[in-house]
C-alpha cells in the first residue's frame, strides 16, 4: 500500500466516522460541552443531536451508511455512518 493510498484509507475512515468525532470534541472541551447541555436543557437530548448529525451530513456532504450503535462518544447511543457522495 502507498502513502497515498494509507492516507485515502484513513481520511476515508475518519469520514465515516465523523458524527462520534463531532461528539467526541464536544465531551472532550468544556465550554463545548457547557454550551451543549446548555442546549440539551432548551431543546431536548433528541433534538440537538438530530440537528448536529443532519449538520455534519449537510456541512461535508456526505451520504449516508449505514448506523454505529456503538460509539465512541458517551453523549450519544448510536450515529450514522457516512461516505462521499
Amino acid at each position: 500500500m502507498s502513502a497515498n493510498e494509507y492516507a485515502e484509507q484513513l481520511v476515508r475512515d475518519f469520514m465515516r466516522h465523523i458524527t462520534d468525532h463531532v461528539f467526541l470534541n464536544i465531551q472532550g472541551n468544556e465550554k463545548l460541552m457547557r454550551e451543549y447541555q446548555t442546549k440539551v436543557n432548551e431543546n431536548s437530548l433528541m433534538e440537538v443531536n438530530t440537528a448536529i448529525g443532519r449538520k455534519v451530513k449537510e456541512v461535508f456532504h456526505l451520504e449516508n451508511d449505514g448506523v454505529c450503535d456503538n460509539p465512541k462518544s458517551w453523549l450519544i447511543k448510536d450515529f450514522t455512518y457516512h461516505k462521499k457522495q
